[in-house]
């Protein structure tokens, strides 16, 4: 199962089209929030390949009027993902509790525009970074996410 994770966009959809063709294949697409409407435009680009991945995403912080959900549960590749933004979690920590009350073995979030990939409390908590170029200078970035069994193989893809 291989699944690309973007955040933070900030109407920067060229950024976004180009991490998802330099992702190649994926089973799924999953989108954290900022911007909304960003979320839209991944989500008609996954579905015009050819194996058309489902699509998941949140709301951001920016993301006033959506009716994205604030958290969604999934399982994907026979793990369960607590995906949020991440502006309201107090801490990486929390995020993990929270993760682990929902029975998740991986959350994913954004916000904080900075790249991380660690483990807490057992839980892996992934933040691909910012996927949008002008937020904070630099690559846009987004992560592809491997799922192998109970191995989970995480890689940066930056444009």
């Amino acid at each position: 199962m291989r699944i690309g994770v973007f955040s933070d966009s900030h109407g920067d959809t060229k950024a976004l089209d180009e991490l998802l063709e330099k992702m190649g294949y994926v089973d799924a697409v999953c989108f954290l929030g900022d911007i909304a409407r960003d979320a839209f435009h991944l989500k008609d680009r996954a579905e015009a390949m050819p194996n058309h991945p489902v699509f998941y995403a949140v709301r951001g912080n920016n993301d006033y009027a959506s009716m994205l959900p604030w958290d969604l549960l999934v399982e994907l590749g026979g793990m369960r993902i607590y995906m949020t933004h991440g502006h309201r979690m107090v801490s990486p920590l929390s995020l993990a509790y929270r993760a682990l009350e929902n029975g998740a073995q991986i959350a994913l979030f954004g916000h904080t525009h900075e790249a991380m990939c660690e483990r807490v409390q057992g839980v892996m908590l992934l933040n691909p970074g910012s996927a949008g170029n002008y937020c904070r200078g630099g690559s846009a970035r987004a992560s592809l996410l491997e799922i192998k069994g109970e191995r989970i193989l995480v890689t940066n893809v930056t444009v």
